[in-house]
């Protein structure tokens, strides 16, 4: 099981990093601040028609391979601009764009965990997550769960964080609970929130 649930968690990821990328191609242009190089590291300031969103560089470009020019050229290729401040990245977007974005959040995190339900080599058989991606309730097969598929809380955590945050909760407000749940029993067989994943990180 320890493979399939990678592959899960891979997917997980790969689609919040797909359209944090988009961002740097669509809705983004310029501003300055501080460094964060977390995963959840999202920061929005919002004024009266824009929304500045600081994004940690690692989810804009997760495997190293971009110059700061690059991002700039990407962002410039769609007629915006956008700065490299340290580990961050930091866009300026209207707030119609900010909507879609979510909206975009929102449907890749669907689309992820259909292909999930849909994989037969993982013993997940249905996700349901609320509105505000504060809540995650993944149905399993219980006699086939293996504990390494908790490792799908990471994915759950890191959509459900970015999602919050570009919606614009502080980190420090932000909540996402996971709760693995045997489809036939309804009882829960593992559980997690990501404001404990984020204090063991520290410790």
């Amino acid at each position: 099981m320890h493979k399939p649930a990678r592959t899960a968690l891979a997917s997980l990821i790969v689609s919040t990093v797909i359209v944090l990328g988009g961002c740097s191609a669509d809705n983004g242009a310029g501003s300055t601040g501080g460094s964060d190089s977390t995963p959840a590291a999202v920061e929005v300031e919002e004024n009266l028609v824009s929304v500045d969103v600081r994004v940690a560089r690692s989810l804009v470009d997760p495997d190293g391979s971009l110059e700061d020019d690059d991002i700039v050229a990407a962002a410039a290729d769609q007629g915006m601009t956008a700065v490299v401040d340290g580990d961050s990245v930091v866009y300026t977007m209207s707030k119609q764009q900010r909507d879609e974005m979510l909206a975009e959040m929102r449907s890749s995190a669907q689309d992820s965990i259909d292909d999930m339900v849909s994989d037969t080599s993982n013993s997940v058989t249905g996700v349901e997550v609320n509105d505000a991606m504060t809540s995650f309730r993944v149905s399993v097969d219980g006699q086939q769960f293996s504990p390494l598929e908790g490792m799908l809380v990471l994915g759950f955590y890191i959509q459900g964080a970015l999602y919050q945050q570009f919606a614009g909760a502080s980190p420090d407000d932000v909540e996402v609970t996971v709760d693995f749940v045997d489809d036939a029993t309804g009882d829960v067989l593992e559980s997690g929130s990501y404001q404990e994943w984020r204090k063991n990180l520290e410790q």
